[in-house]
This record gives structure tokens, sequence and C-alpha cells, in this order.
């Protein structure tokens, strides 16, 4: 007979996933580290490794275990950044449907033309 997995089981194997995922070494700017760098507080490793993390699941229902888990160690403003570079392509994919970037496209040609 197998045991069903508890909620605490699922914390516990989304704790090792998480430490296992987001603490690799090979995660990093080279020898760079926070302090090293000035980042903006939206690309602080923490916020690129949660969205990488989230984007990386395998299934929706695991996207939602990411984001509550990520949301929990990094705090709710860093998980708004992380989540805003997840939706960034959809954003700019609509922008280049907008008139006005058709049109700045339109005159971007022409003044390249003269």
């Amino acid at each position: 007979m197998t045991k069903q997995a508890t909620t605490k089981d699922i914390e516990n194997l989304m704790n090792e996933d998480y430490k296992e995922t987001m603490t690799k070494p090979n995660q990093r700017l080279g020898n760079l580290t926070k302090d090293d760098i000035n980042f903006p507080k939206w690309l602080i490793p923490e916020v690129v490794h949660a969205a990488l993390y989230v984007h990386n699941a395998p299934s929706k229902e695991d996207i939602f275990k990411r984001v509550e888990h990520c949301a929990k160690q990094i705090g709710d403003e860093a998980m708004s950044y992380a989540m805003a570079l997840l939706v960034l392509p959809t954003l700019m994919n609509n922008m280049r449907q907008s008139n006005e970037w058709k049109s700045w496209q339109e005159q971007t040609k022409s003044n390249k033309l003269n």
C-alpha cells in the first residue's frame, strides 16, 4: 500500500527542490555577487532565480506551488518583479500589435531611407 502525500511532505519536497535548484553554484554571473554589482531591485539574483524556477515548473499545478513558495522566500515585492519578468514577452507582443508601434516602425523605416 502506498502512502498518500501530505501537505507537509509536499512542502518538504518543494523545499529540497527549491534549495537544490536555487543554490546551484553554476547559477551565477561568473564570480560576481550582489555585493559586486549594484543590481536594480527588480533584477537581483533572487528575482531572476525565482522567475526561472517558476518558468521551469513541469505543470501548472507546480507553477502555483512554486509561486507561493518563492513569495514566502523572497517576499511579495520581489515576487511581483519575478512575475513581471515572466509576462514580459506577452506585454512586448501586445505592444508590437499597437498602432503606436506600427506608426513608430513606419517612421523609423522612412528615416533610414532618407
